[in-house]
Protein backbone atom coordinates (compact mmCIF):
# COMPACT_ATOMS: atom_id res chain seq x y z
CA UNK A 1 0.00 0.00 0.00
CA UNK A 2 1.44 3.28 -1.26
CA UNK A 3 5.03 1.27 -1.61
CA UNK A 4 5.72 3.79 -4.82
CA UNK A 5 6.57 6.41 -1.47
CA UNK A 6 9.29 4.95 -1.08
CA UNK A 7 12.48 4.46 -3.89
CA UNK A 8 13.76 1.00 -3.94
CA UNK A 9 17.38 2.12 -1.93
CA UNK A 10 15.36 2.63 1.61
CA UNK A 11 14.14 -0.38 2.37
CA UNK A 12 17.78 -2.00 2.23
CA UNK A 13 18.77 0.57 4.19
CA UNK A 14 16.50 0.18 6.51
CA UNK A 15 17.36 -3.19 7.50
CA UNK A 16 20.51 -2.42 8.87
CA UNK A 17 21.24 -3.24 12.25
CA UNK A 18 20.08 -0.35 14.51
CA UNK A 19 20.19 0.76 18.25
CA UNK A 20 16.71 2.23 18.24
CA UNK A 21 16.02 -0.08 21.11
CA UNK A 22 18.26 1.90 23.08
CA UNK A 23 17.13 5.41 22.04
CA UNK A 24 13.34 4.25 23.37
CA UNK A 25 14.87 2.95 26.78
CA UNK A 26 16.59 6.62 26.85
CA UNK A 27 13.68 8.30 26.26
CA UNK A 28 11.54 6.02 28.85
CA UNK A 29 13.88 6.76 31.51
CA UNK A 30 13.82 10.43 30.64
CA UNK A 31 9.86 10.36 30.96
CA UNK A 32 10.32 8.19 34.53
CA UNK A 33 12.80 10.71 36.12
CA UNK A 34 10.72 13.71 35.03
CA UNK A 35 8.03 12.05 36.75
CA UNK A 36 9.40 11.04 39.79
CA UNK A 37 10.92 14.34 40.51
CA UNK A 38 7.78 15.92 39.88
CA UNK A 39 5.60 13.67 42.18
CA UNK A 40 8.47 13.53 44.98
CA UNK A 41 8.82 17.04 44.85
CA UNK A 42 13.01 17.10 44.30
CA UNK A 43 14.79 18.88 41.39
CA UNK A 44 15.44 16.71 38.03
CA UNK A 45 18.85 17.07 36.92
CA UNK A 46 18.32 15.17 34.10
CA UNK A 47 19.94 16.61 30.45
CA UNK A 48 16.31 15.17 28.78
CA UNK A 49 13.59 16.74 30.08
CA UNK A 50 10.06 14.58 30.09
CA UNK A 51 8.54 17.07 27.13
CA UNK A 52 11.80 16.66 24.80
CA UNK A 53 11.53 13.21 25.17
CA UNK A 54 7.93 12.60 24.79
CA UNK A 55 8.57 14.73 21.27
CA UNK A 56 11.20 12.29 20.81
CA UNK A 57 8.79 9.06 20.81
CA UNK A 58 6.36 10.92 18.46
CA UNK A 59 9.38 10.89 16.27
CA UNK A 60 10.14 7.26 16.09
CA UNK A 61 6.24 6.79 15.99
CA UNK A 62 6.35 9.28 12.78
CA UNK A 63 9.63 7.26 11.30
CA UNK A 64 8.65 3.45 12.09
CA UNK A 65 4.79 3.69 11.94
CA UNK A 66 4.77 5.43 8.52
CA UNK A 67 7.05 2.75 7.05
CA UNK A 68 4.73 -0.15 8.76
CA UNK A 69 1.53 1.60 6.78
CA UNK A 70 3.37 1.68 3.69
CA UNK A 71 3.68 -2.32 3.96
CA UNK A 72 0.63 -3.08 5.05
CA UNK A 73 -2.09 -4.80 2.79
CA UNK A 74 -4.75 -2.90 3.41
CA UNK A 75 -6.04 0.52 5.76
CA UNK A 76 -7.59 -2.06 7.76
CA UNK A 77 -4.87 -3.96 8.33
CA UNK A 78 -2.67 -1.24 9.28
CA UNK A 79 -5.79 -0.01 11.82
CA UNK A 80 -5.27 -3.78 12.92
CA UNK A 81 -2.03 -3.41 13.56
CA UNK A 82 -1.89 -0.68 15.45
CA UNK A 83 -4.70 -1.45 17.17
CA UNK A 84 -3.51 -5.18 18.86
CA UNK A 85 0.12 -2.77 19.51
CA UNK A 86 -1.72 -0.31 21.20
CA UNK A 87 -4.59 -1.35 23.31
CA UNK A 88 -3.56 -4.44 25.13
CA UNK A 89 -1.10 -3.04 27.91
CA UNK A 90 -3.36 0.49 27.47
CA UNK A 91 -6.80 -1.36 28.59
CA UNK A 92 -4.54 -3.41 31.21
CA UNK A 93 -3.16 -0.13 33.47
CA UNK A 94 -6.54 1.88 32.86
CA UNK A 95 -8.27 -1.61 34.86
CA UNK A 96 -5.52 -2.08 36.82
CA UNK A 97 -5.53 1.14 38.28
CA UNK A 98 -9.48 1.00 38.30
CA UNK A 99 -10.15 -2.11 40.26
CA UNK A 100 -6.56 -1.94 42.65
CA UNK A 101 -7.59 1.41 43.59
CA UNK A 102 -10.10 0.18 46.40
CA UNK A 103 -6.98 -0.92 48.21
CA UNK A 104 -5.90 2.88 48.76
CA UNK A 105 -8.99 5.19 48.68
CA UNK A 106 -10.23 6.98 51.52
CA UNK A 107 -13.68 5.52 50.57
CA UNK A 108 -14.85 2.07 51.92
CA UNK A 109 -15.45 -0.41 48.93
CA UNK A 110 -18.77 -0.11 48.35
CA UNK A 111 -18.37 3.98 48.29
CA UNK A 112 -15.80 3.61 45.88
CA UNK A 113 -17.21 1.09 43.21
CA UNK A 114 -20.33 2.97 43.55
CA UNK A 115 -19.08 6.43 42.98
CA UNK A 116 -19.77 8.23 39.54
CA UNK A 117 -16.43 9.45 39.46
CA UNK A 118 -15.17 6.08 39.10
CA UNK A 119 -17.35 5.45 36.53
CA UNK A 120 -16.39 8.73 34.62
CA UNK A 121 -12.78 7.62 35.20
CA UNK A 122 -13.48 3.98 33.39
CA UNK A 123 -15.56 5.84 30.83
CA UNK A 124 -13.32 8.72 29.94
CA UNK A 125 -9.70 6.52 30.35
CA UNK A 126 -11.36 3.60 28.20
CA UNK A 127 -11.91 5.98 25.60
CA UNK A 128 -8.29 7.79 25.72
CA UNK A 129 -10.00 11.47 26.98
CA UNK A 130 -8.35 10.85 30.07
CA UNK A 131 -8.16 15.04 30.91
CA UNK A 132 -11.96 14.50 31.33
CA UNK A 133 -11.47 12.51 34.41
CA UNK A 134 -7.86 11.86 35.50
CA UNK A 135 -9.04 11.03 38.99
CA UNK A 136 -10.04 7.96 41.24
CA UNK A 137 -12.01 8.74 44.38
CA UNK A 138 -10.64 9.45 47.72
CA UNK A 139 -6.96 7.99 45.55
CA UNK A 140 -4.06 10.01 45.87
CA UNK A 141 -5.42 12.96 47.87
CA UNK A 142 -3.41 15.17 49.14
CA UNK A 143 -0.10 14.45 46.45
CA UNK A 144 1.58 16.96 44.77
CA UNK A 145 -0.31 16.04 41.52
CA UNK A 146 -3.25 13.63 42.56
CA UNK A 147 -3.76 12.13 38.70
CA UNK A 148 -4.01 8.57 38.87
CA UNK A 149 -1.95 7.97 35.49
CA UNK A 150 -0.33 11.79 33.66
CA UNK A 151 1.06 9.66 31.16
CA UNK A 152 -1.77 8.88 29.38
CA UNK A 153 -2.52 12.15 27.57
CA UNK A 154 0.18 10.99 24.72
CA UNK A 155 -2.16 8.03 24.20
CA UNK A 156 -5.02 10.04 22.51
CA UNK A 157 -2.67 12.16 20.60
CA UNK A 158 -0.71 9.05 19.66
CA UNK A 159 -3.85 7.39 17.82
CA UNK A 160 -4.96 11.03 16.40
CA UNK A 161 -1.61 10.77 14.92
CA UNK A 162 -2.00 7.29 13.20
CA UNK A 163 -5.63 8.46 11.68
CA UNK A 164 -3.82 11.55 9.87
CA UNK A 165 -1.06 9.25 8.17
CA UNK A 166 -3.26 7.76 5.64
CA UNK A 167 -4.56 11.38 4.32
CA UNK A 168 -0.51 12.54 4.79
CA UNK A 169 -0.05 9.48 2.72
CA UNK A 170 -2.38 9.75 0.06
CA UNK A 171 -1.42 13.80 -0.25
CA UNK A 172 2.75 12.53 -0.10
CA UNK A 173 1.39 10.77 -3.36
CA UNK A 174 -0.17 12.82 -5.10
CA UNK A 175 1.56 15.99 -4.55
CA UNK A 176 5.39 17.23 -4.29
CA UNK A 177 6.52 15.33 -0.80
CA UNK A 178 9.22 18.02 0.21
CA UNK A 179 6.36 21.21 0.08
CA UNK A 180 3.78 18.43 1.26
CA UNK A 181 5.77 18.27 4.87
CA UNK A 182 6.48 21.87 4.56
CA UNK A 183 3.31 22.51 4.98
CA UNK A 184 2.04 20.08 7.59
CA UNK A 185 5.61 21.45 9.75
CA UNK A 186 4.46 25.03 9.00
CA UNK A 187 0.45 24.89 10.13
CA UNK A 188 1.88 22.81 12.94
CA UNK A 189 4.27 25.02 14.13
CA UNK A 190 1.79 28.23 13.88
CA UNK A 191 -0.67 26.51 15.67
CA UNK A 192 1.97 25.63 18.36
CA UNK A 193 2.51 29.92 18.32
CA UNK A 194 -1.14 30.73 18.40
CA UNK A 195 -2.08 28.56 21.58
CA UNK A 196 0.86 29.62 23.24
CA UNK A 197 0.39 33.48 22.41
CA UNK A 198 -3.48 32.97 23.85
CA UNK A 199 -1.76 31.47 26.67
CA UNK A 200 -0.07 34.20 27.60
CA UNK A 201 -2.49 37.13 26.59
CA UNK A 202 -5.69 35.57 28.52
CA UNK A 203 -3.84 33.23 31.30
CA UNK A 204 -6.63 30.48 30.20
CA UNK A 205 -4.48 27.38 31.06
CA UNK A 206 -6.61 25.68 28.17
CA UNK A 207 -4.84 27.27 25.59
CA UNK A 208 -1.37 25.65 26.80
CA UNK A 209 -3.36 22.05 27.26
CA UNK A 210 -4.41 22.53 24.09
CA UNK A 211 -0.46 23.62 22.57
CA UNK A 212 0.80 20.62 23.11
CA UNK A 213 -2.03 18.37 21.48
CA UNK A 214 -2.08 17.28 18.35
CA UNK A 215 -1.59 20.34 16.64
CA UNK A 216 1.69 20.72 17.53
CA UNK A 217 2.55 17.15 17.80
CA UNK A 218 2.49 17.22 13.98
CA UNK A 219 5.98 18.82 14.10
CA UNK A 220 7.52 16.05 15.87
CA UNK A 221 5.79 12.98 14.34
CA UNK A 222 5.84 14.34 10.74
CA UNK A 223 10.13 14.99 10.70
CA UNK A 224 10.15 11.48 11.04
CA UNK A 225 7.99 10.60 8.94
CA UNK A 226 10.29 13.29 6.46
CA UNK A 227 13.49 11.49 7.37
CA UNK A 228 11.85 8.03 6.58
CA UNK A 229 10.77 9.63 3.00
CA UNK A 230 14.89 10.47 2.28
CA UNK A 231 16.52 8.35 4.70
CA UNK A 232 18.99 7.84 1.58
CA UNK A 233 19.95 11.19 1.41
CA UNK A 234 20.22 11.39 4.99
CA UNK A 235 22.44 8.80 5.73
CA UNK A 236 24.55 9.82 2.68
CA UNK A 237 25.11 13.48 4.49
CA UNK A 238 24.38 11.95 8.31
CA UNK A 239 28.43 13.23 9.31
CA UNK A 240 26.99 16.67 8.43
CA UNK A 241 23.70 16.70 9.50
CA UNK A 242 24.19 14.95 13.08
CA UNK A 243 25.96 17.85 15.05
CA UNK A 244 24.54 20.52 13.55
CA UNK A 245 21.33 19.48 14.60
CA UNK A 246 22.31 18.71 17.54
CA UNK A 247 23.97 22.23 18.22
CA UNK A 248 21.11 23.75 16.93
CA UNK A 249 18.71 21.09 19.59
CA UNK A 250 20.52 22.07 22.02
CA UNK A 251 20.83 25.87 21.47
CA UNK A 252 16.70 25.83 21.16
CA UNK A 253 16.69 25.77 24.71
CA UNK A 254 18.40 29.27 25.18
CA UNK A 255 17.79 30.76 21.72
CA UNK A 256 13.96 31.30 21.11
CA UNK A 257 13.68 31.45 17.89
CA UNK A 258 15.94 28.28 17.15
CA UNK A 259 12.48 26.67 18.82
CA UNK A 260 10.84 26.89 15.01
CA UNK A 261 13.14 23.77 13.63
CA UNK A 262 14.19 21.99 17.45
CA UNK A 263 11.74 19.11 16.08
CA UNK A 264 13.67 18.27 12.87
CA UNK A 265 16.80 18.60 14.55
CA UNK A 266 15.82 16.24 17.42
CA UNK A 267 14.82 13.79 14.62
CA UNK A 268 18.18 13.90 13.29
CA UNK A 269 20.00 13.35 16.52
CA UNK A 270 17.48 10.45 17.31
CA UNK A 271 17.49 9.01 14.21
CA UNK A 272 21.25 9.54 12.99
CA UNK A 273 22.14 7.98 16.07
CA UNK A 274 19.52 4.83 15.76
CA UNK A 275 21.12 3.77 12.70
CA UNK A 276 24.79 4.94 13.01
CA UNK A 277 25.84 4.10 16.61
CA UNK A 278 26.19 0.15 16.73
CA UNK A 279 26.89 -0.04 20.02
CA UNK A 280 23.89 -1.00 21.09
CA UNK A 281 22.30 -3.62 18.07
CA UNK A 282 22.60 -6.47 20.67
CA UNK A 283 19.62 -5.68 22.39
CA UNK A 284 17.52 -6.02 19.15
CA UNK A 285 17.71 -9.61 19.94
CA UNK A 286 15.45 -9.10 23.12
CA UNK A 287 11.47 -8.04 24.24
CA UNK A 288 11.80 -4.62 23.65
CA UNK A 289 9.35 -3.14 26.97
CA UNK A 290 9.41 0.43 26.54
CA UNK A 291 6.14 1.11 25.95
CA UNK A 292 5.30 -1.08 29.16
CA UNK A 293 7.33 0.86 31.18
CA UNK A 294 6.27 4.27 30.08
CA UNK A 295 2.30 3.38 30.39
CA UNK A 296 3.37 1.75 34.01
CA UNK A 297 5.50 3.87 35.58
CA UNK A 298 3.26 6.95 36.85
CA UNK A 299 0.89 4.96 38.88
CA UNK A 300 3.46 3.32 40.22
CA UNK A 301 5.36 6.43 41.60
CA UNK A 302 2.36 7.60 43.05
CA UNK A 303 1.97 4.49 45.22
CA UNK A 304 5.73 4.83 45.94
CA UNK A 305 4.63 8.06 47.62
CA UNK A 306 1.28 6.94 49.27
CA UNK A 307 3.62 4.27 50.97
CA UNK A 308 5.78 7.55 51.91
CA UNK A 309 8.84 5.84 50.90
CA UNK A 310 10.26 9.33 49.63
CA UNK A 311 10.44 10.65 53.16
CA UNK A 312 12.43 8.31 54.24
CA UNK A 313 14.76 7.60 51.58
CA UNK A 314 14.91 8.63 48.06
CA UNK A 315 17.24 6.56 46.52
CA UNK A 316 15.14 3.74 47.58
CA UNK A 317 12.30 4.78 46.92
CA UNK A 318 13.62 5.56 43.04
CA UNK A 319 14.79 2.01 43.64
CA UNK A 320 11.18 0.16 44.12
CA UNK A 321 9.60 2.15 42.08
CA UNK A 322 11.76 1.22 38.98
CA UNK A 323 11.64 -2.30 39.70
CA UNK A 324 8.08 -2.59 40.15
CA UNK A 325 7.40 -0.74 36.89
CA UNK A 326 9.64 -2.96 34.92
CA UNK A 327 8.12 -5.89 36.96
CA UNK A 328 5.00 -5.16 35.67
CA UNK A 329 5.99 -4.16 32.50
CA UNK A 330 7.73 -7.67 31.88
CA UNK A 331 4.46 -9.30 32.91
CA UNK A 332 2.18 -7.28 30.96
CA UNK A 333 4.93 -7.93 28.17
CA UNK A 334 5.09 -11.85 28.21
CA UNK A 335 1.17 -12.48 29.75
CA UNK A 336 -0.83 -10.32 27.63
CA UNK A 337 0.85 -8.33 24.64
CA UNK A 338 3.27 -10.57 23.49
CA UNK A 339 0.57 -13.72 23.15
CA UNK A 340 -1.73 -11.56 21.17
CA UNK A 341 1.00 -10.16 19.06
CA UNK A 342 2.05 -13.82 17.61
CA UNK A 343 -1.96 -14.46 17.00
CA UNK A 344 -2.38 -14.73 13.36
CA UNK A 345 -5.76 -14.18 13.25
Amino acid sequence: MNNQLLRPNISPLLRDENSLDIVRYYLTLAVFLTHFCELTGIANYFPTPGHTAVGGFFILSGFLVFYSYIRCKSLGDYFKRRARRILPPYLTIVLLCAICGVFVTDLSASDYFTSSQFWQYMGANLTFANFLQPLLPGVFVGHIHEAVNGSLWTMKVEILLYITLPIAAWLLSRHNKVWTLVIIYVLSYLYKLIMGYMYEETGIGMYRIMQRQIGGQLLFFYSGVALLLYFDYFQRYVKWLFPIALAIAVASKFVNWFDAIEPLCMAIVIIGFAYNCRWFEWMRKYDNIAYDIYLFHYPVIQLVVYWGLPERNIYWAFAVALGMTIALSLVSWYFIERPIMRRKK
